[in-house]
């Protein structure tokens, strides 16, 4: 029969994001792990084949995270709810969001980031600002404020003391998604025989 341990998957990999939000992912290892919980690597290696695949789980579990804040209702619009849930993912989850984004993790954000990427332009089919646009021209937009989004995300991720606050996060994100919006538009008219 096999060992039972006294902790789940689940409780190991909230364990770890709790060590990385307060040390950074880089201070993760089987190791500090145990000791955040209290136990051996014993109980880490039963549920995850190796490290890698603990920072997949754990990568998968950030993006949820994500996901969360990003449908979160703040201004009545879903589309700039969507980018200023990004921005202030990043601003709130600083260690977490620069964790999914370096170069160690960056593909499984990619691969449940393109998941939530899908549900997300799903859930917009009935936007009426995107009523008009073909739906190559959804994503062009979409893709063009999510490249803003992430510029700012990181800015607010990395901030000079006192620059950001949610307010000015929120009014970026609607200045930038209302100029991206209004200049795609402009260009896809112009563009029409």
């Amino acid at each position: 029969m096999p060992p039972k341990f006294k902790f789940t998957r689940d409780e190991i990999i909230d364990t770890a994001i709790e060590l990385i939000r307060s040390k950074g992912w880089r201070a993760l290892t089987a190791r500090s792990l145990a000791e955040q919980l209290n136990a051996s690597t014993r109980p880490i290696y039963s549920y995850f084949k190796s490290m890698a695949a603990l920072d997949e789980a754990i990568a998968q579990k950030v993006v949820d995270l994500l996901h969360t804040h990003m449908v979160r209702k703040r201004t009545g619009d879903p589309w700039q709810d969507h980018g200023i849930g990004y921005v202030m993912f990043a601003q709130r989850e600083k260690n977490l969001f620069r964790g999914i984004n370096d170069e160690k993790r960056i593909q499984f954000f990619k691969e449940y980031g393109d998941i939530i990427w899908d549900q997300l332009t799903a859930s917009l089919s009935q936007y009426p600002p995107f009523q008009e646009f073909t739906p190559e021209q959804v994503d062009q937009i979409q893709l063009t404020r999510w490249l803003f989004a992430q510029g700012l995300a990181f800015q607010v991720s990395n901030p000079l003391p006192g620059v950001w606050n949610n307010d000015k996060i929120v009014l970026m994100m609607r200045q930038g998604s209302t100029a991206i919006y209004e200049g795609m538009k402009k260009a896809f008219n112009s563009a029409r025989p």
